[in-house]
């Protein structure tokens, strides 16, 4: 017997026909000692009297009638009770056995790559919280292999037109129907440098993702590293004609992290703050300190995001208007990065924004323990 119903049935009926059997032992015995005591105590009446009849000392032809209706009754209760116990323990059995068997057949069905529905669950015992903990677990499943799929659909897409674009443009020379002139070679080498930058955030983000990101942390002053990367997007500022102010208070707690990581993390928001900004819009970069944590917001007057967009923001390849943000020179990973980063710094990253009131990025980093705190 290799199911489990079938083991669980076997094992509550033997205890319901031994339970039974012992009650019906238990119960004879019992009233056979009851008669007896009743018919000793009739004799022990009757010698106290002596103008009685005396009984018989065996059992006369009533008390035998009555010992045999007595026995049957036994039987027969005895025999119902078995019944309905042994058909409660089938019951029991299979009400038992049932919520592991949907969990094996969901459990198989996932194993040979079909998504399974949700296993039902009534309860609150073990059994109703496994069933719930494995449909926590295939909900999970199917949401990464969804990801996956996103994530690989997005890399083939992204890797397709740059490589198709320098594809076309060397043909082109080689056939000698577009000339190499100096600006088509530099378009050239620019998708060269953004498929290297695809390439590098793909690992960054697959290494911060499995964990397995290498970080070298140091005491970090981030009104420094925001001012240096502030510093190196000047050009581009002004280029677009965009303001940027920079707020920072006079006491910021020191971060004990990896300079270079946060430095990507603020140059990923504040770049993807101007692709989204308008010529004379303004982006506001605000440091404080937060119940002694550090807080990092990045505000633009952009177009803003929709509600709808809102909760996908940070997945891989998420743009909320493709055109643009391919054209502007983005792989589509920049906020991916950063959420990673950040949570490898055991931080958090939030976003608020409405269509036409631009985003805010806020990113909260957890400041050292000082010691004797």
């Amino acid at each position: 017997m290799r199911s489990l119903r079938a083991r669980l049935s076997v094992a509550f009926v033997v205890i319901a026909v031994l339970t039974t059997a012992l009650s019906l032992t238990l119960g004879t015995y019992t009233w056979r000692t009851l008669f007896r005591q009743y018919v000793e105590q009739r004799q022990q009446a009757a010698h106290t009297h002596p103008g009685t009849e005396e009984p018989p000392r065996h059992f006369g032809t009533r008390e035998r009638a009555f010992q045999t209706r007595v026995r049957e009754a036994i039987w027969g209760g005895t025999a119902a009770s078995a019944g309905i116990g042994v058909l409660l323990a089938l019951w029991l059995a299979g009400r038992i056995a049932r919520p592991v068997s949907d969990l094996t057949r969901a459990a198989r069905a996932i194993a040979g790559g079909r998504g399974a529905p949700p296993v039902a669950v009534s309860g609150h015992d073990e059994i109703a919280e496994l069933g719930r903990a494995f449909n926590r677990m295939a909900a999970q499943l199917a949401a990464d292999e969804q990801q996956r799929r996103r994530l690989f659909a997005g890399i083939t897409h992204e890797l397709r037109t740059p490589l198709a674009v320098i594809q076309g443009t060397l043909e082109g020379m080689l056939d000698h129907v577009i000339e190499p002139t100096p600006e088509r070679i530099a378009g050239l080498h620019g998708q060269t440098l953004l498929l290297g930058r695809l390439i590098t955030d793909l690992r960054d983000l697959s290494l911060a993702q499995a964990g397995q990101l290498e970080l070298h942390p140091r005491p970090v002053d981030m009104a420094t590293l925001v001012s240096d990367a502030i510093e190196a997007f000047a050009p581009s500022f002004q280029d677009r004609g965009i303001a940027v102010e920079l707020s920072v208070p006079e006491a910021l707690p020191r971060l004990d992290a990896d300079p270079d990581r946060l430095r990507q993390v603020v140059q990923n928001l504040v770049d993807n703050a101007l692709r989204y900004t308008p010529r004379g819009g303004t982006v506001r970069i605000t440091l404080g300190a937060d119940n002694g944590d550090v807080r990092l917001a990045v505000a633009d007057t952009g177009q803003g995001i929709g509600s709808g967009d809102l909760p996908h923001i940070f997945e891989h390849f998420y743009r909320t208007d493709e055109s643009r943000a391919r054209s502007s020179g983005g792989t589509g990973l920049g906020l991916a990065i950063v959420k990673s980063l950040v949570e490898a710094h055991h931080g958090r990253v939030t976003v608020d924004s409405r269509p036409g009131a631009g985003s805010t990025f806020t990113v909260t980093l957890p400041a050292p323990q000082r010691e004797g705190a």
